[in-house]
Parts: C-alpha cells; structure tokens; sequence
C-alpha cells in the first residue's frame, strides 16, 4: 500500500532554476505512490516540457507569478494540471503537429515538445479560468502508452 497522499501540491516561481527542485519533489511523490518507473518517468519528462514551456514563452513575471502544479491519483490515472498567469496560449491549437521528416528548427513556442507530452500522454485538456492558463494531461498507469 502506498504511502503518499491523493493529491500533491506544488508552487514554484517561473524561473529554470526551480525545474531541479520541482522534479525532485514530484519523483519522491511518484515513487511514494509506487508507480511504475515507466509511468515515473515519462510523468517527470512531461512535467520538464511542460514547465519550460511556460518559462521561456508565457511571460510571467518572475517576481510576482507563479507555477502551480497538481497531482493527483485516482484508480489507475493520474492527472496532472499546470496553472499560469503568463498570456493566453493554448497549445493544443496553437501548435501543429509534428510528423516524421520535419524540420525540428521550424517549430515555434512549444512546438517537439507540446508533441511530445501528446505522445506521452492518455488525454490533454487547456481552459483559461481568471486569467490562468490550465493545462491538465491524463496518464493511464496500466496503458500501452
């Protein structure tokens, strides 16, 4: 049985250098859940594409926003939602898709890597609620995926 909580909360500001501190957190979280490495590390990979994709081309203020991330688990999924305040940018629509052969230096904010969290995850959702961006993914533990 595992140990960890449902939920997990996280807050960081929108600074590169807090990725170390957040992915170590969320990897003793996934590890105390007693997820299968597979699900542990693609989650942690998600979660660094997802949150330099919010440093470099949402324009929040470093001193004043925040990151928020929330974790949670239910059955055999996780749910994971990124919460910002940068500008209005749902990158289910705004970035295309990737096909093999294509030129990786063409891709503009998000671009592989928005690709990649689609590959890597179950289900992907944006809403913009009180002037936040939400981005929520869904992880099957027992998928194929």
């Amino acid at each position: 049985m595992s140990k960890a909580p449902d939920t997990l909360r996280l807050t960081l500001s929108p600074r590169l250098c807090e990725l170390t501190k957040i992915r170590n957190e969320l990897d003793q979280y996934l590890r105390d859940c007693l997820f299968p490495d597979k699900v542990r590390n693609t989650l942690l990979v998600v979660t660094e594409e997802v949150l330099v994709n919010i440093v470099r081309y949402g324009c929040c203020d470093e001193a004043s926003d925040t990151i928020e991330i929330k974790v949670n688990r239910e059955n055999a999924a996780v749910y994971m939602e990124f919460i910002d305040s940068g500008k209005p940018f749902n990158p289910l629509k705004e970035v295309g898709r990737v096909t093999a052969g294509q030129l990786v230096d063409n891709q503009g904010p998000g671009g592989i890597g928005v690709q990649l969290v689609r590959e890597l995850t179950n289900q992907q959702e944006y809403t913009r609620k009180a002037d936040r961006n939400h981005f929520r993914i869904t992880k099957y533990i027992l998928s194929l995926k």
